[in-house]
């Protein structure tokens, strides 16, 4: 069986997170897209070899010939579309962040239990071999007991007046745009909650964070600190320090620039490479897995909440400056 899916929001996100996946993805066929502006999709549609273009969302959620649905819209609507379209008995792939506030993801979960349909959050460096291999390095004590881990993500947006990221209404800003990597990474790499300890936050004049920076305590001990930045060059790694030695990961991100991971003790150090192969590839897989067996996925439900109630919390009682 080939899964059909449509996508909602002609975004650039869903050139390689979608489109460019689906062609290295067996069983997978990108079927349709609607758009908030119904010439934008037509275009879209063209440029990308989309067959069908549905004049609205509701169109495209209620088609018969489309079997799931990826929602690349903007944070402040993947609520309210993911919802919908598992309402309408479509399993649904949600771009990241699940949404902006707590009780709208405690709304997407009620929603999927409703449904018995698969909603799976987008975090797809949780799928990359890079990303399985850091979670087993330190949960298996490897580096010893944790006592700190640190996790940045930093790429320069372009300001401009169309660009979302810097448009806080619809859930711009770093913290929700990169940020939410280095808090999904630290959570998973440790395996338990972290508590919030401080955060801070430079705004832009537009209200959006331009970089946060957050200090974290973990139930085991361990503390952390996670970091994002709209206005810094690329740059994306977690190291962990433990009382055996300490891991550095190098890009656990974008697979095309290279990727790796160094281990350091006191006797040794080693670094291992991965597959250049994308994260939205495996990502893809897994979710096709999911919808076709009747599964499940890792990164949904009560992961995503906790994720977003970190971001929630970080966001709401940062000290700010402009």
């Amino acid at each position: 069986m080939t899964l059909r899916i449509g996508i909602l929001g002609a975004a650039r996100v869903a050139v390689y997170a979608m489109i460019g996946a689906a062609k290295e993805v067996e069983g997978v066929l990108v079927s349709g897209i609607a758009a908030r502006d119904p010439n934008r999709a037509r275009s879209y549609a063209a440029e990308h070899s989309i067959p069908t273009v549905f004049e609205t969302y509701e169109d495209l959620i209620a088609s018969p010939d489309i079997d799931a649905v990826y929602v690349a819209l903007p944070p402040n609507l993947h609520a309210r579309w993911s919802i919908a379209a598992l309402e309408a008995g479509k399993p649904v792939l949600c771009e990241k962040p699940f949404a902006l506030e707590v009780g709208d993801v405690e709304a997407m979960i009620a929603a999927e239990v409703r449904s018995g349909k698969l909603l799976m959050e987008a975090q797809h460096t949780h799928y990359h071999p890079i990303g399985a291999r850091m979670r087993e390095i330190v949960q298996s004590g490897m580096i010893g007991k944790v006592r700190h881990i640190a996790a940045h993500f930093s790429t320069e947006v372009a300001r401009t007046t169309t660009e979302l990221r810097w448009l806080p209404d619809v859930g711009g800003g770093g913290l929700w745009d990169l940020g939410v990597y280095p808090a999904y990474w630290v959570r998973s790499i440790m395996g338990e909650e972290p508590e919030l300890v401080a955060a801070h936050q430079w705004l832009a004049d537009s209200g959006a964070d331009i970089r946060t920076v957050a200090t974290l305590a973990f139930p085991s001990g361990a503390t952390g600190e996670i970091a994002s930045d709209m206005a810094a060059p690329f740059a994306a790694w977690v190291v962990v320090e433990g009382s055996e030695g300490t891991m550095r990961v190098e890009n656990p991100l974008l697979a095309a620039l290279g990727q790796s991971i160094t281990i350091t003790t006191s006797d040794s150090e080693t670094t291992e490479t991965f597959t250049n192969r994308a994260s939205f590839t495996f990502q893809l897989g897994a979710f096709r897995d999911a919808v076709l067996t009747g599964g499940s996925a890792p990164t949904r439900g009560h992961d995503s909440l906790a994720t977003i109630r970190l971001l929630a919390n970080i966001r709401d009682t940062a000290t700010k400056e402009r």
